[in-house]
């Protein structure tokens, strides 16, 4: 968790600050955003080797060659903060190595924990990426502006080498006493098992709707709200509370999948609940109200996304953790397509309110045909 939220902090990092950087660098803020946008591009070809890779050697060596890379790569922007060519290299290295990282909390559940307890653990290995954005760009204005552009990035290189230490001395690949573990097939063969899973390509659509919708708010935000005049102090707290109600849905959702040993149907009633809160924030007034929208639309579309990915993994079994987590990886990093849609929507018809209802329709119909999904063969057993 600790690897996966600096990861997430490092990629968010010079976001906040990204006119700064310009002038710093002598480049356009588009070379700044491009610094974040490398993660979602690299994400995609990468995804499927590091699966291969977790599976080939195994949680702790992969993950911690992770995060040597990443405290080697934190280092390198910090000591050369000025030079955007180095920031560019140190930032690609990062996004290559974040698949090994965000692919492998399935593979740790599943060695670690029984299954009557994995989605909530899936979980709250969540929380960290979503933790890791919301530090990385609420801390980094206050750092730079206290204690300069270049120490602020080392400061981030001591965090990152901190945590590279304290994975590789404490992290085990396996637990002293056996979880329950169910023996799996090759990563190769598990691919297989993977794309042959109608199933799985349901809960792959739910999964990129999940992240549309969450990313997609948080990207256009003052897109969406400036209509109803809200001041840049209110849009920062909208994309604040979507964070924080986000944190609490990945807590809640899957603990209460778990407590009651049902997979299906607390996914469905996520994905319906989160019809009114996208209604609200696209066609309610008031601060206040909106504000509340987009509380409750965060608790339960952010909230389904551990829970459909621990639900991919018992229903491709025996295919390995790191195969379906891999593949739907690469769904959620096609939602950047439903991103630019939403901002060609804006940019033609000046207003959100139509590629919110689209989204909005999209979740109705995938929740219906999720009906016709089985129940996670796992909470059975566990049952």
């Amino acid at each position: 968790m600790l690897c996966n939220t600096l990861l997430p902090g490092l990629w968010i990092c010079y976001a906040p600050v990204a006119s700064r950087a310009a002038a710093l660098w002598g480049v356009s803020e588009v070379q700044v955003g491009l610094l974040a946008m490398t993660f979602m591009y690299v994400y995609v070809p990468i995804s499927l080797p590091a699966s291969w890779a977790l599976e080939r050697f195994g949680y702790r060596r992969s993950v911690g060659f992770a995060a040597v890379v990443m405290a080697l790569a934190a280092v390198a922007r910090g000591v050369f903060a000025l030079d955007y060519a180095v920031v560019l290299a140190g930032t690609v290295a990062l996004a290559a190595i974040q698949p090994l990282v965000v692919n492998a909390s399935t593979k740790l559940v599943a060695r670690w924990f029984p299954a009557r307890e994995r989605a909530t653990v899936v979980g709250l290995a969540f929380v960290a990426p979503v933790l890791g954005v919301a530090l990385g760009s609420g801390l980094t204005p206050i750092l730079v502006e206290s204690l300069g552009f270049a120490p602020t990035y080392r400061a981030y290189a001591v965090a990152a080498i901190m945590a590279a230490v304290l994975f590789l001395i404490f992290s085990r690949d396996q637990p002293p006493t056996p979880a329950g573990f169910e023996p799996r097939v090759t990563i190769g063969e598990g691919f297989g098992v993977v794309l042959r899973k109608r199933e799985f390509y349901l809960l792959g659509a739910a999964f990129f709707l999940a992240f549309a919708i969450w990313d997609g708010v948080a990207t256009w935000v003052e897109g969406i709200t400036r209509a109803r005049g809200f001041s840049p102090a209110q849009v920062g707290a909208i994309g604040g509370l979507l964070s924080l109600a986000g944190i609490l849905g990945a807590l809640f959702l899957p603990w209460l999948s778990d407590r009651l040993q049902r997979r299906r149907a607390v996914l469905i009633a996520a994905l319906l609940l989160t019809l009114p809160g996208l209604a609200g924030l696209t066609l309610l007034g008031s601060f206040g109200l909106v504000a509340a929208a987009t509380l409750w639309l965060g608790v339960f579309i952010v909230g389904a996304v551990p829970l459909i990915s621990q639900y991919a993994v018992e229903l491709c079994y025996p295919a390995p953790e790191p195969a379906s987590t891999g593949v739907l990886m690469i769904a959620s990093q096609g939602s950047v397509l439903a991103i630019t849609l939403m901002g060609w929507s804006y940019a033609r018809l000046g207003s959100f309110t139509p590629a919110l209802l689209t989204l909005g329709a999209l979740v109705l119909i995938v929740s219906f045909v999720l009906l016709r999904i089985r129940e996670s063969p796992a909470v059975h057993r566990s049952g």
